[in-house]
C-alpha cells in the first residue's frame, strides 16, 4: 500500500474516529460541572490531540501492515479469450459474491487519490489563511503602538508578581485593537486599546490585564498554535471545529477564574467584560483577547454563587485517560481488508521470528510449535516464517504446515505465497498446495492468474499443469487461451496436454486436431497429437490415425503412429503400423513403425519385423528391424536369428 492509499484510508477512517472522540468528550462534559474549567479544558485539549493522532496512527499502521493485508486481497478476475460459440463460466460465478466491506473498499479505492488531492488543496488554502493571520498578528505589536502611562505599567508589574509570570511582558497602547489582547510566547506583548484606558475604572482595567497575564502564565499561545494547526489539517470534519470551539471557551473560563482569584471581585470583572463588549471586534487567529468566547455564558458563570473548582483533579485525570482509551478501543475496531485478530497474531509471530532470526534451533522450535497448534492463530506466524526466514527449507516446511490447516486464513496465506514469494521453488510448491487444498472455484481463479503473471515460466508451467489436473470443464477455455496465446512455448505445450484432462473429449479433439494441422510450432503439434491419444476416445483415435497417414510433417506422423499404437486396439494398431512401414515416405517413420510393431502384445508384430529385416528396401529400416529382433524374447525372433527360420 503506497502513501497515497494509506493517507486516503486514514482520512476516511478519521471521519468515524473523530466523531467517536467528540461523542466521548460530549459525554464527559455532560457530567463535569461548568465551574470545573481546568478539567473541562484538559479534556477538550486531549480530545483535539487524539483527533490528530488517530489519522496519523492509522496512516503509519496501514503502511506497516501493507505486506500482510495484501495476502487476503484478491485481484480482479481476468477474462480469457474463448473460441466462437464457447460459453465461458467464470470461477466467481460459482461462489458467493464479495462481502459488503469488500464491495465498499472496491468502490472507494479508485477515489482515494482524489480524496487526498482535495484534502491537500484544503490544507493549502487554510494554511495561507493561517499565514496571513500570523503576519497581521506580528504587525499588531509594531504598528500603531505607543507606551502606556506609568500607572498602567505599575499595575502590570503588580499583577505579574501576583500571578507568578516569569517571562518579561511588555504593555503597549494600540490603535489597531479594540479589546485587550496578548501576542507572542517568548516575549509576550499585551495590547490595550485607547478606549480601555479612558472608559474603564482602574479596578476593571486590572481585571482585564489579569486575564491577559493568565493567558501568558498558562502558555495558551502555544496551545493556540497547535489548535490552529489541527484545525487546518482536519478542516473537513465538523466535530473538529466543535471541539476546537470548546477548547477556546474553556480556555477563557480558566483565565476568567485566575483573573477573579487575583482581583477578588467577580462582579467587577464581569462589569469590565460587559464594558469591553461594546468595543468587541474579531481578532487575528494568533491573538488572545479578553472579550473572546461567549460573553453571556462567561458572565452567567462568573455571577453564579458556586465555588470556582468543585471537581476532583484525580477524577479529571481518570476521565482524560478514559477518553484516550475510548478512542484507542475504537481504533482497534478499524475496518480492514482482513480479520483484526489475524493481523494481531501476525504481528506477534513476526516479532517472535525477528527475535530468533539468528538462531536456527529457535526457528525450528517456533515452527514446530506453530505446526502442532494448527489453528487460525498459528497461520500468521507460519506466514511470517514462510515469507521471511533465511532458510528456504524452513520456508517450505512452513508452507506445508499452512497447507494442512483448514480455514480461509490458511488458504489466503498459501495463495499469497504462491503469488508473491521471492523464491521460485517455494512459489511452485505453493501452486501445488493451492491446487490440492483450495476449493475448486478458488483454484480456478488463482491458478490462471499465476500462469499469466508469474515472473518464472516454470511456475507458470506448474500452474497450468495443476489447472489441468483439476479436471474441471470450466478450465477448458482458460487452457485453450493459454495453448493459443501464452508467450512461453513450454507453457503452451503444457496447456495443450492439459486440454485432454478436462473431461470434454469431443471439444478437445476438435481443438487439438486444428492445432496439429495449423499451428506454426512443430513441438506444439506433437504435444497436441499426444493429447489426442490421451483422450482415450474412439473418435480421437480415428483423428490420430488420419494424422499418422496424411500429416505433411514426418515428426508429427511419427508421433501419431506411436500414440495410435499405444492407445488403439492391437489389431487396429497392427494394421496402421504395417501400412506406415510399407507406405510412409520417410525412413524414420518406417523405423519407428518397426519399433512399435516389435512392442505389440503377444508378439503380433514380430512377423512384420522379420519381413522388414529380410527384405525392406531401406537399409536404416532393415537395421532397426534386426536390432528389435535381437532385443526380443519372442521364439520366432530367436529362431530367425539362429538361421532356422526362412522368410
Amino acid at each position: 500500500m503506497n502513501v497515497t492509499q494509506a493517507l486516503g484510508w486514514a482520512l476516511l477512517h478519521s471521519l468515524w474516529q473523530c466523531a467517536l472522540a467528540a461523542a466521548a468528550l460530549a459525554s464527559l462534559l455532560a457530567i463535569v460541572p461548568l465551574r470545573a474549567a481546568r478539567t473541562r479544558y484538559a479534556l477538550a485539549v486531549t480530545t483535539l490531540i487524539l483527533m490528530l493522532a488517530a489519522p496519523v496512527g492509522t496512516t503509519v499502521r496501514l503502511r506497516a501492515e501493507a505486506p500482510w493485508v495484501a495476502a487476503l486481497v484478491a485481484p480482479a478476475p481476468r477474462v480469457v479469450a474463448t473460441p466462437p460459440g464457447t460459453e465461458l463460466v467464470t470461477p466467481s460465478a460459482a461462489r458467493p459474491g464479495p462481502s459488503l466491506q469488500a464491495r465498499i473498499r472496491a468502490e472507494l479505492e479508485p477515489a482515494l487519490p482524489w480524496i487526498v488531492v482535495a484534502w491537500l488543496v484544503g490544507v493549502m488554502i487554510l494554511s495561507m489563511r493561517l499565514a496571513s493571520g500570523w503576519l497581521v498578528t506580528r504587525r499588531l505589536s509594531t504598528v500603531g503602538t505607543r507606551p502606556v502611562p506609568q500607572a498602567c505599567r505599575d499595575a502590570l508589574s503588580r499583577l505579574v508578581m501576583r500571578l507568578g509570570v516569569t517571562r518579561p511582558v511588555r504593555l503597549l497602547e494600540s490603535a489597531m485593537v479594540q479589546v485587550p489582547a496578548v501576542i507572542g510566547w517568548l516575549r509576550p506583548v499585551v495590547l490595550l486599546p485607547a478606549s480601555a484606558l479612558t472608559g474603564l475604572t482602574p479596578l476593571q482595567l486590572d481585571a482585564l490585564l489579569a486575564h491577559e497575564l493568565a493567558h501568558i502564565r498558562r502558555y495558551d499561545y502555544l496551545v493556540n498554535l497547535l489548535q490552529s494547526a489541527i484545525e487546518t489539517l482536519l478542516f473537513y470534519h465538523p466535530v473538529v471545529w466543535w471541539v476546537s470551539r470548546r477548547v477556546r471557551d474553556e480556555r477563557e473560563h480558566c483565565c476568567d477564574d485566575l483573573a477573579v482569584a487575583v482581583c477578588g471581585d467577580a462582579h467587577c470583572y464581569a462589569t469590565a467584560l460587559l464594558g469591553m463588549e461594546r468595543l468587541r471586534n474579531p481578532m487575528p487567529a494568533f491573538s488572545m483577547a479578553a472579550a473572546g468566547g461567549s460573553l453571556v455564558e462567561r458572565v452567567r458563570r462568573l455571577m453564579a454563587p458556586v465555588p470556582v473548582e468543585t471537581f476532583p483533579r484525580g477524577l479529571a485525570g481518570a476521565l482524560a485517560v478514559l477518553l484516550a482509551l475510548v478512542l484507542a478501543i475504537g481504533g482497534s475496531l478499524m475496518g480492514r481488508s482482513v480479520d483484526s485478530s489475524l493481523l494481531g497474531a501476525m504481528r506477534d509471530r513476526a516479532g517472535a521470528l525477528a527475535g530468533t532470526r539468528r538462531d536456527p534451533h529457535a526457528r525450528h522450535d517456533l515452527l514446530r510449535a506453530l505446526r502442532r497448534r494448527g489453528d487460525s492463530a498459528a497461520v500468521a506466524g507460519l506466514l511470517a516464517i514462510a515469507q521471511n526466514d533465511p532458510d528456504v527449507e524452513i520456508q517450505q516446511d512452513a508452507l506445508h504446515a499452512l497447507g494442512k490447516i483448514p480455514g480461509d486464513a490458511a488458504l489466503a496465506a498459501v495463495i499469497d505465497i504462491a503469488r508473491s514469494h521471492p523464491n521460485d521453488d517455494v512459489r511452485r510448491e505453493a501452486v501445488q498446495t493451492v491446487s490440492r487444498v483450495a476449493p475448486r472455484a478458488v483454484a480456478l481463479e488463482v491458478l490462471p492468474e499465476i500462469a499469466r503473471s508469474d515472473r518464472d515460466h516454470h511456475v507458470q508451467h506448474e500452474a497450468v499443469e495443476e489447472l489441468g489436473e483439476l479436471q474441471d470443464r470450466r478450465a477448458f477455455p482458460v487452457l485453450l487461451d493459454f495453448a493459443r496465446h501464452h508467450p512461453a512455448p513450454d507453457v503452451r505445450r503444457k496447456a495443450v496436454t492439459a486440454l485432454a484432462e478436462v473431461g470434454e473429449p469431443d471439444r478437445a479433439a476438435d481443438v487439438l486436431e486444428q492445432m496439429v494441422l495449423h499451428d506454426s510450432s512443430a513441438d506444439l503439434q506433437r504435444e497436441a497429437v499426444e493429447a489426442l491419444g490421451d483422450l482415450d476416445d474412439a473418435g480421437a483415435l480415428a483423428r490420430v490415425a488420419r494424422l499418422a497417414r496424411t500429416h505433411p510433417d514426418a515428426d508429427v506422423r511419427d508421433e501419431a503412429a506411436e500414440q495410435y499404437a499405444k492407445h488403439a486396439p492391437p489389431d487396429a494398431a497392427l494394421a496402421l503400423l504395417n501400412d506406415r512401414l510399407a507406405r510412409d515416405p520417410d525412413a524414420e517413420v518406417q523405423a519407428e513403425a518397426v519399433e512399435q510393431l516389435a512392442e505389440l502384445p503377444r508378439g503380433m508384430g514380430i512377423p512384420a519385423v522379420i519381413e522388414a529385416a529380410q527384405g525392406h528396401a531401406n537399409a536404416e529400416v532393415r537395421s532397426e528391424a534386426w536390432r528389435q529382433l535381437r532385443e526380443s524374447d519372442d521364439p520366432r525372433a530367436r529362431a530367425f536369428l539362429r538361421g532356422k527360420a526362412r522368410p
